[in-house]
């Protein structure tokens, strides 16, 4: 604690020249930037906007009967300003997809909005390749949500290796397949794939969670490129949620270590309605972003590790142009405090487990 207190007070200095300095980068270089932002095929993408006013806005979300999933398919449902909507939940059970179906249409502000519920597990390519087959049609404006992953926080030498496999197929492969199993059948609309906050940061405990998460931003940046040629109609994006309070996350803090859910205190937990609010409105916007974050933090860290990720918001790239300095530097006490509680937290353990033997001991 005394050296995150003395290195704050050395950083004074440097946090206010960054007040100073940064809006004079950031006006700068704005008209610059505002060339070199990612923006949709002008005329090609006007065109096909055009042609599917009157068409089909087609919804899908794979892991649509609970938690984010559900959640964004009532607020499609919900939405007023989208027309001729149909939405298509996807999950492995039909139990809980037919009370999806339920909940959806009770919130549904149009008696025309069709509701349809395919079970199907995102693991299995010849099963989606069916399935989109079936549904999907390139007339359509069609918006994907991949909300469909297993969640396994624990630490790494309780993970059994199988789990590894397991996590792979479904967080990782489910997003690949549904991408190169639809793909074919649209034109128009955005599909999002869904990581999460430790898709960007290695935290404690996530082991087996996070590698599948990290490696969805090198297939979303990968084949942001590829559409550009191929599909320029259609956009990629990448969703960081934080903890947000599902039925999911509540099965996930019973095996979570005790030192993640410090370091993850913190942070907060999500509402579901707003993390999907925020899907939705960036989804379904004319030039949809590629990155979509949550929270103060959310945005500091999307920004801070932008890398060579595609951008089209002004505001995101003059960020990342004059703060990520600082972000940086900002980012340093955060580890450094989450070192601090894990060494902590060890050495608090170990003194209980020597204590629990001198107890034995002196039993026996």
């Amino acid at each position: 604690m005394l050296r995150l207190i003395l290195a704050g007070i050395l950083a004074i200095p440097y946090f206010l020249l960054t007040i100073a300095t940064a809006p004079i980068l950031a006006i700068l270089s704005a008209p610059s930037l505002l060339l070199l932002i990612f923006r949709k095929q002008g005329k090609r993408n006007n065109a096909l906007l055009t042609s599917t006013k009157n068409s089909t806005n087609h919804v899908i979300v794979f892991g649509g009967s609970k938690g984010i999933g559900l959640a964004i398919a009532k607020e499609c449902a919900a939405k007023k300003n989208v027309k001729n909507l149909k939405i298509t939940i996807v999950a492995r059970n039909k139990k809980n997809l037919d009370r999806a179906q339920t909940e959806i249409y009770r919130v549904a502000t149009s008696s025309k909005t069709k509701v349809e519920a395919t079970p199907a597990d995102v693991s299995d390519y010849t099963a989606l390749e069916k399935i989109a087959g079936q549904i999907a049609n390139t007339q359509d404006r069609t918006i994907i949500f991949n909300c469909a992953g297993i969640p396994y926080t624990v630490g790494y030498e309780d993970v059994p290796i199988k789990i590894y496999e397991k996590l792979c197929r479904t967080n990782l492969l489910g997003s690949i397949y549904i991408t190169r199993a639809f793909l074919p059948h649209i034109d128009n609309g955005c599909i999002v794939l869904c990581s999460s906050a430790v898709g960007q940061v290695g935290v404690f405990g996530y082991s087996a969670y996070a590698p599948t998460k990290f490696a969805l931003r090198g297939f979303a940046e990968a084949m942001h490129a590829e559409l550009i040629r191929s599909k320029p109609g259609v956009s990629i994006q990448l969703a960081f949620p934080i903890d947000t309070d599902t039925p999911g996350y509540e099965e996930e803090r019973k095996m979570m270590p005790e030192i993640t859910k410090i370091l993850n205190a913190d942070a907060g937990l999500a509402k579901p309605e707003d993390v999907a609010k925020k899907m939705v409105d960036s989804a379904f916007a004319r030039n949809p972003t590629y990155s979509v974050y949550f929270t103060f933090e959310g945005w500091m860290l999307s920004n801070l590790t932008a890398g060579m990720s595609p951008v089209s918001s002004l505001i995101d790239v003059l960020t990342q142009v004059s703060l990520n300095g600082t972000f940086r530097f900002i980012s340093l006490f955060y580890l450094n405090d989450w070192w601090v509680t894990i060494r902590h937290y060890k050495e608090n353990d170990n003194k209980r487990m020597q204590g629990q033997r001198a107890s034995m001991e002196k039993s026996d």
